[in-house]
């Protein structure tokens, strides 16, 4: 066989190699997240509902991002937060706000006082071994709030109280605010 025929040969199997992979085991990432539509008509967060049936027995949150859209001072947000125990022991978990270790770009951190502003209707629930419950968390602006930002963000961490160890392992739900234009400062 020629050097040129060689070559072509050589050349063909790196582009098929190249074109079709060279491993055959690839990653796979399969989420349980949903989609979430930002809106501009109202203060009320935007989610869309789950696409697959998440697993039972691991331990998860839903959704995992939510955005407010048109938000300003006396306005009042309000979305559940769905928490799976999926261990086979009886789980207690703190819900709580939770100052962002990063914000998604176009977002900036946000205000301390926005601390006081987020409440969470059971933030201490006791979920038996495969239960599903919804907590409601709420962000609520007083009326003579202003911020510095006209899109920022907190997040809403999950967290089991009986985690023994080292490692702790913390779920957090992102929420995205974008404040009605004329409110920011």
């Amino acid at each position: 066989m020629s050097i040129r025929i060689r070559g072509i040969i050589t050349a063909l199997l790196v582009t098929i190699l190249l074109l079709t992979g060279c491993t055959r085991n690839k990653p796979y990432v399969e989420t349980y997240e949903p989609y979430v539509a930002p809106t501009m008509e109202s203060a009320t967060p935007y989610t869309t509902p789950l696409v697959n049936e998440p697993p039972q027995d691991l331990t998860w949150i839903s959704p995992s991002e939510v955005t407010i859209g048109y938000f300003e001072p006396s306005a009042r947000a309000e979305w559940d937060i769905t928490i799976h125990n999926g261990s086979n022991d009886v789980a207690t978990y703190l819900i709580a706000y939770k100052y962002p270790s990063r914000v998604r770009e176009g977002y900036e951190f946000p205000e301390q006082q926005v601390s006081a502003w987020v409440t969470v209707s059971d933030a201490n629930p006791v979920l038996m071994p495969r239960e599903t419950r919804n907590i409601m968390v709420a962000v609520e602006m007083p009326k003579d709030a202003t911020v510095s930002s006209d899109k920022w963000e907190f997040w809403v961490s999950v967290c089991d109280t009986g985690q023994d160890g080292n490692i702790i392992t913390e779920l957090c739900s992102r929420w995205l605010v974008q404040m009605k234009e004329e409110t920011n400062v």
